[in-house]
């Protein structure tokens, strides 16, 4: 049986190709790759796996996204979102566990001028090139309107068991939906975080402060951030949980109020005593009780401390 590895978003679009080829005796494992800015594996992708018959496996590829977001070859979309980039990274990555896997062709579900940036023609083509992969990305839902891959002239793949579909409609995919018996349609697969414009705001300021991390990038997905100064921020947890996960953070400052009835603020970068007021009055503003004092724990040690409450146009004005 030959086996085939498909890049796999989550979206109905990966989903159906994977079960295209499927029907056609290939194996397909499907590769979920993490930049940090997407999802990982859901219970709903588990479930697609065991139902449907494929392998699924999350691969890891933060450190190396990060290279590719701080100075993208083929630029940013609308927001900070390097589509091009991101998807000639993930097929190269690909590409290097085709002999691990043992496979011979891989997948995607892109779809010929679905999205405006990276579905053209001619781009899929170029995308094609610069991973090295001429021939050897088999597009099903698209097939029929691009030139014949390998595997279909090795006779691996029927091409007329594959489709023609182009444009942002999705009429024909919710047709294949019912046709697999898919009951709970995935949303469409756009969950990278870099086309959300508040949450660029935030990776901006990252790049700007030449802060970009994975650790500083997982942070960014909690909390109320705030710009204390060129080398320093503070990030307020929203809730018991968010607290929770900030308290446990092995380097920083924090500060809570005394009576916990409030938000947990952890402090990174290089501060002074001006960070740390600004950082309780902060906290003060978000807690329940403006008349407790606060908590600050360095390293272990706990400091007792009042703070003056800041104004709600300051917030504004240290707000990412």
């Amino acid at each position: 049986m030959h086996r085939a590895l498909a890049l796999y978003s989550g979206g109905l679009d990966s989903l159906l190709s994977i079960l295209i080829v499927k029907e056609q005796k290939v194996e397909v494992i499907a590769l979920k790759f993490l930049t940090g800015f997407v999802f990982p594996l859901k219970e709903q992708d588990l479930f697609y796996s065991q139902n449907f018959g494929f392998q699924i496996k999350e691969i890891d590829i933060k450190r190396k996204f990060l290279t590719v977001l701080k100075n993208p070859e083929h630029g940013y979309g609308k927001n900070l979102n390097p589509c091009i980039d991101c998807k000639i990274l993930m097929l190269r990555e690909a590409k290097q566990l085709m002999l691990e896997y043992e496979a011979s062709f891989i997948i995607t579900g892109e779809i010929v001028s679905q999205r405006p940036m990276s579905q053209k023609r001619l781009l899929l083509i170029h995308i094609e090139k610069e991973a090295s992969l001429n021939g050897l990305i088999l597009r099903p839902l698209s097939a029929k309107l691009l030139v014949a891959t390998k595997p279909e002239l090795d006779g691996i793949i029927d091409r007329d068991s594959l489709y023609d579909i182009c444009g942002r409609g999705r009429k024909k995919q919710f047709s294949l939906a019912r046709k697999y018996g898919i009951e709970k349609i995935p949303q469409p697969s756009g969950g990278c975080l870099l086309t959300d414009p508040l949450f660029c705001k935030k990776v901006n300021d990252l790049l700007t402060h030449d802060e970009l991390t994975v650790e500083n990038v997982e942070l960014l997905k909690i909390g109320r951030h705030f710009r204390l100064s060129e080398k320093c921020k503070a990030i307020a947890g929203r809730d018991a949980e968010e607290n929770e996960i900030l308290l446990n953070r092995q380097r920083g400052i924090f500060i809570y109020p005394a009576d916990f009835k409030g938000p947990v603020i952890l402090i990174t970068g290089e501060f002074s005593d001006r960070e740390i007021d600004k950082a309780g009055s902060i906290c003060l503003y978000y807690s329940k009780n403006k008349n407790v004092p606060m908590i600050i724990k360095i390293n272990g040690e706990e400091i007792r401390k009042n703070f003056n409450i800041i104004s709600a146009e300051e917030i504004i004005k240290y707000r990412i």
